[in-house]
């Protein structure tokens, strides 16, 4: 009998690393079986700020990315920095303590913002899976227990 896999979260900073196509569907995709190999899915979180005002392009991209099963947080900067990253730091760590680890968080960011988090879940047990630019600082990628590249 196989051990039952562990919960993985994903926490993907949308405003620093965008989709590279217009269609999300292609990259959610690839995120997703990424994801997979480590278990479950549990949580598929996309931080951006949604504009009042709409482009075509905008709107067949939220709707690619809401029918692919990631859920849109949006986050108003009102003139305020790192509204973003401060909300997807509340989410990961209320992920982390609603489940034991070991289990497995993955960040799409190249944002050393979160090396600190990153640091903290290694040490609790956590995978922390990052999935970054390749110009991403060293120190970031070497806090995650693994890395590959946006």
């Amino acid at each position: 009998m196989d051990p039952p896999q562990r919960p993985v979260a994903i926490f993907w900073d949308y405003e620093n690393c965008s989709l590279h196509h217009t269609s999300g569907a292609c990259e959610v995709d690839n995120i997703r079986r990424i994801a997979q190999t480590y278990g479950p899915i549990k949580a598929f979180k996309a931080y951006l700020e949604v504009y009042e005002q709409y482009s075509l392009k905008t709107l067949t991209l939220r709707s690619d990315l809401q029918s692919c099963g990631v859920s849109l947080t949006d986050c108003p900067h009102n003139g305020r920095k790192n509204v973003a990253d401060k909300m997807m730091l509340v989410d990961m760590m209320t992920f982390a303590m609603d489940t034991e680890a070991p289990a497995t968080v993955v960040i799409l960011s190249g944002d050393r913002d979160f090396v600190y988090a990153i640091s903290i879940l290694r040490l609790r047990g956590y995978r922390t899976v990052v999935i970054a630019p390749k110009q991403t600082h060293i120190n970031f990628k070497y806090r995650a227990s693994e890395v590959l590249d946006w």
